[in-house]
């Protein structure tokens, strides 16, 4: 929304020509500035002139149809005129018009090529509002092409050449910019940058790096005592300055609800420990924590029951419970006597603010797996899922997701009966068609062996299924000559093991794995594996949850009011949509002799 209304007023701000002047004008600088002409008008005056002339009116045609809000038009206007053969001056007004029409379309990578023109390295020419104009819009057409540390060093570099009164817009849309950027490529910008740019860098790595609501209100003091200067150290960006807010307002009183006895008993101690373990971090370094107390929701025949007992007991925030039925009983309770982060989710929706959604969903990983697929330039998939609840739940949200960035869907097969999976494959992939076609040209050609090969209009799967299922796709995939076409599946395709002997016939499949385990590098991975060998298999998943649950509980107000808030979490990158409910965007790895490796990133830099 706000990128449209910048476009807008920028559109408006450029100047328009009268057709009907004595004299056709012979420079830009020479344009009348009323904009009664219509767009028409200026055409008919452009086609009684030649050459330069005919040029410089078609391009303010160009300008008055973008300024009308007709930007389709101008583009048309534009085609008409050879850029190449415009005065310096044009060919920046030519790139600025192509580049504003293009994203008003949304069109970006036109808007891109356009910014990207050869004459504006010539843009000090022009007068300081048009070069700060065309910067402005540089920048905004980077962030759209995900560019996004480039679009903020743009930003940083025309900051003291603004208007006071548009300085403080220009900081928020630095830390917009910054704020969508991978940590990864904050990190690497940051190794190479000085002055004001690397004093933003550092601002936005405090969010990233430490990822303790108490560590970062300390590395934020850190930053302002040594960038008391910086622009950003008067106002900080709305969402740093309520860190402070936060911390300010923390509870020093939680409840952990969680089945200590039981099936889930094991979970809940995972859960338990992983908790613990990121509050002993920030105790450590002598920054008090809260009082933690413990409740058996398996004591509880209705967990709101529970809930009031804690509130008794001068509890202010509870998180838990983990079961499902619990979590539906308290979701439907409406009101409850204290705000809570339930570690599972409901199948209904729920208005009450006081309730927030976090668990290791399926769908958060089929929902990354379709978003890695797009960025990975994949537009035709196909869907492989079992009967499972888990798996026909991944497999719709994914094709939810699939659709909603314009992907298109193949087919869908399910694969849960070993018998019909080699034929299934072969029918997906339309491999009997092909070998028809292969016998006919050797039939008609004589020696001349023809290879069968699968359908052209398939990029890649998606596959929702266990080991032993998965552990056929990719023998049969070979076996119908597509052992090339890439698989992304779920964590639920492997087994964790570091000899690779589970994983046999797995290799090259792309999977969605947690950070935790993945990359292996959260500060507190070695302590909390140290002590639980077990952290950094299965159960990994269980520990690493605990770990963001405490990171994460005393900013979901934070999260709540500023919705592009992203915390790299142990368990993914996690947002908070709408409904309350923690989502999860998770990093790829791919199986390489038998054991998960990370993946390769996409040309896009997505995870």
């Amino acid at each position: 929304m706000h990128r449209s209304i910048r476009l807008s007023t920028l559109a408006l701000t450029l100047t328009t020509v009268l057709a009907g002047c004595a004299s056709a004008p012979k420079s830009l600088d020479e344009l009348p500035r009323t904009p009664d002409a219509s767009v028409e008008e200026i055409l008919k005056s452009a086609a009684r002139h030649d050459g330069a002339e005919a040029n410089l009116l078609r391009l303010h045609a160009a300008q008055t149809a973008l300024n009308k809000g007709n930007p389709e038009q101008a583009l048309r206007v534009l085609e008409d005129i050879p850029q190449s053969a415009l005065p310096a001056d044009q060919q920046i007004r030519f790139s600025e018009l192509q580049a504003t029409s293009a994203m008003a379309l949304g069109d970006n990578v036109t808007a891109l090529t356009a910014i990207k023109h050869p004459s504006l390295e010539q843009l000090d020419i022009r007068p300081l509002p048009e070069q700060l104009r065309i910067q402005q819009l540089r920048a905004d057409i980077l962030d759209a092409n995900g560019q996004y540390i480039e679009a903020a060093r743009e930003r940083v570099f025309i900051h003291s050449l603004l208007d006071p009164n548009q300085q403080a817009a220009n900081n928020q849309a630095i830390w917009d910019s910054l704020t969508q950027a991978k940590t990864q490529t904050l990190q690497k910008a940051s190794g190479g940058a000085s002055g004001e740019f690397a004093g933003w860098l550092e601002l936005a790595l405090i969010t990233r790096n430490q990822r303790n609501l108490d560590l970062q209100v300390r590395a934020l003091k850190a930053w302002k005592e040594g960038h008391a200067t910086h622009p950003a150290a008067n106002r900080l960006p709305d969402s740093i300055q309520q860190i402070e807010a936060l911390q300010a307002s923390r509870p020093t009183h939680i409840g952990l609800l969680l089945p200590f006895n039981g099936p889930l008993a094991s979970a809940a101690q995972a859960l338990r420990d992983g908790f613990l373990a990121a509050q002993y971090q920030a105790q450590s370094q002598g920054i008090s924590q809260p009082q933690v107390t413990l409740y058996d929701s398996t004591q509880y025949n209705q967990p709101i029951d529970a809930l009031n007992q804690a509130k008794r007991e001068g509890v202010q925030w509870m998180i838990g419970p983990l079961e499902k039925d619990k979590v539906a009983q308290l979701a439907s309770s409406g009101a409850l006597p204290l705000p809570t982060l339930v570690l599972n989710y409901a199948e209904q929706a729920t208005s009450d603010s006081s309730i927030y959604q976090f668990g290791l969903a399926p769908e958060d990983e089929a929902r990354s797996a379709a978003i890695r697929a797009w960025h990975d330039g994949k537009r035709r998939m196909a869907t492989l899922s079992t009967r499972d609840d888990w798996s026909q739940r991944a497999n719709r949200a994914f094709i939810t997701e699939w659709e909603r960035l314009g992907g298109i869907l193949i087919g869908q097969e399910l694969v849960d009966q070993p018998a019909a999976v080699a034929n299934q494959m072969g029918e997906l992939l339309k491999i009997k068609q092909s070998e028809n076609r292969a016998n006919r040209i050797s039939s008609i050609l004589g020696d001349v062996l023809a290879q069968p090969t699968p359908r052209q209009d398939l990029d890649a799967l998606f596959l929702a299924a266990t080991p032993l299922q998965a552990r056929q796709i990719k023998p049969t995939l070979a076996f119908q000559y597509a052992a090339d076409l890439p698989v992304y599946a779920t964590s639920h395709a492997y087994q964790i093991d570091s000899s690779g002997m589970q994983n046999t016939d797995l290799d090259g499949l792309l999977i969605a794995e947690i950070p935790w385990l993945l990359e292996q590098n959260d500060p507190l991975y070695s302590d909390v594996t140290g002590n639980w060998p077990q952290a950094g298999g299965a159960l990994g998943r269980l520990y690493a949850m605990g770990v963001d649950t405490q990171r994460i509980f005393a900013r979901l107000p934070q999260m709540r009011e500023y919705p592009d808030t992203r915390i790299e979490g142990a368990t993914g990158e996690l947002t908070l949509d709408s409904t309350g409910r923690i989502q999860r965007l998770l990093p790829w790895g791919q199986i390489r002799n038998g054991v998960l490796e990370p993946a390769a990133p996409s040309d896009s830099g997505a995870l």
